[in-house]
Order: C-alpha cells, then sequence, then structure tokens
C-alpha cells in the first residue's frame, strides 16, 4: 500500500515536471514568434507546429510542397518566413537579396546546417565551397578565384 502511495506521489511530479516543461517550451515558441513576425509571411495554422500542417496537407494531396512556396513568394513578396516548431526558415527568392546573404559577412551560416549536416562520418562530405563555406575570409578566397566564371562575357 505504501509503495502505490509513493507511485502516485512519483507520477505527480513527473506530471508536474512534464507540464512545467511544456509551458517553457511554448514560451520558448512565443518568444521566436515574436522576435521574427515582423516578417511577411503566411499565417500560422498551429501554434505548436507552425506551417506544417499546411504543407502535410499539400503532400497528402499529392501535390509539390515548393508550389506552395512560390505562391507564398508571389503572395508576401521576395522575403517571407515559415514556421516550422520552434524553427523559423526564411526563404529569399530575389536574387539580389541572395547575393547580399552569400557574399556579406554581416549573414553568419547556420552552423547546424553548415556543420553537423553537412558532415558524413566526421568529414565534410561537400567540402568547403562558395555554397558550404562557413568563414567569410575562405568563402571570399574561393569568390575571388572563381570571378571570371560570375562575370558576364
Amino acid at each position: 500500500m505504501a509503495i502505490l502511495w509513493w507511485l502516485g506521489y512519483v507520477l505527480m511530479y513527473l506530471l508536474g515536471f512534464a507540464l512545467i516543461a511544456l509551458l517553457c517550451y511554448c514560451l520558448y515558441i512565443k518568444y521566436i514568434h515574436l522576435k521574427y513576425d515582423y516578417i511577411p509571411g503566411p499565417p500560422r495554422e498551429s501554434f505548436l507546429f507552425g506551417h506544417s500542417p499546411t504543407m502535410l496537407k499539400e503532400m497528402s494531396k499529392g501535390r509539390v510542397v515548393h508550389d506552395k512556396f512560390l505562391e507564398w513568394a508571389e503572395t508576401y513578396g521576395p522575403v517571407f518566413r515559415v514556421n516550422g516548431l520552434h524553427v523559423v526558415v526564411f526563404f529569399v527568392t530575389c536574387p539580389d537579396t541572395t547575393k547580399e546573404i552569400l557574399m556579406s559577412p554581416k549573414y553568419p551560416k547556420d552552423e547546424f546546417v553548415y556543420k553537423r549536416f553537412f558532415s558524413l562520418f566526421g568529414e565534410r562530405f561537400l567540402g568547403n565551397g562558395l555554397v558550404t563555406a562557413r568563414d567569410h575570409d575562405k568563402w571570399y578566397k574561393q569568390r575571388r578565384i572563381m570571378d571570371p566564371a560570375f562575370s558576364g562575357l
């Protein structure tokens, strides 16, 4: 009988901890929403899941999700945001803005995408090219080497 009593307390504490963790996660998502809501984008279908339900609906209907992104680009402009859980992804469809983002050192590249995601067995499987280089100085050196290919003839 005493074991069931203690088990009840342990379960109550675990449930309380889970609720506090969920509340903290929701507050973090709210912070992310407030941080990036000034950038135009489609309305979120879900507070927690963001635009994920919209993309899942598109895929379940047999449509291509990228068509939805193009539709949003036409509606919200060349730069718009898409939320998914606690991650905000920015879509840039304007060539001049893309050039500014890729060439400027004031827009650092995300460590997850460019370090962890591009690694296979501890080694970078795409190397340190123009697209995957995280260090601006290395990128700039490679860009200067490739300049003749980027200039119009």
